[in-house]
């Protein structure tokens, strides 16, 4: 059975577009950029895993990049191989099986390095409580 080729770009310019409005804004140094796209990767190769380990499904094969601007973006490239044959995972079977992985849209804070908590401490016992977002 051919492997099934998928394209899946990781949203980092989105969430770098997301730090100006973050209270107090995030500096570039205060978050671990590969730390979370490598998360990611290892999470949606888990999903992925799992939906072809039915005995009637493709292998399926994915091509990571992190460039995304609007949310992750999951791409069906092809099948290899020469015959258009329809693949046996269809499209809505592909996304449910992502679906948690990409519901996960905060999960960049995660990956928020010591010096931004601090820094928000500080802003907090400037501001004071409750904080307007």
């Amino acid at each position: 059975m051919p492997a099934l080729r998928l394209r899946i770009s990781i949203d980092v310019a989105g969430i770098r577009a997301r730090f100006a409005r973050e209270r107090p804004p995030v500096l570039d140094e205060e978050w671990d950029e590969p730390a979370y796209v490598g998360e990611r990767i290892d999470a949606y190769r888990a999903a992925l895993r799992v939906l072809s380990r039915d005995a009637a499904g493709p292998a399926i094969e994915a091509v990571f990049a992190a460039d995304a601007t609007a949310g992750d973006r999951v791409v069906v490239i092809a099948a290899d191989s020469g015959d258009e044959a329809a693949p046996a995972v269809s499209a809505q079977a592909i996304a449910a099986a992502l679906r948690p992985v990409t519901d996960d849209a905060g999960g960049w804070r995660r990956h928020l390095r010591p010096a931004y908590f601090e820094r928000h401490r500080a802003w907090r016992r400037e501001t004071g409580s409750p904080i307007a977002h």
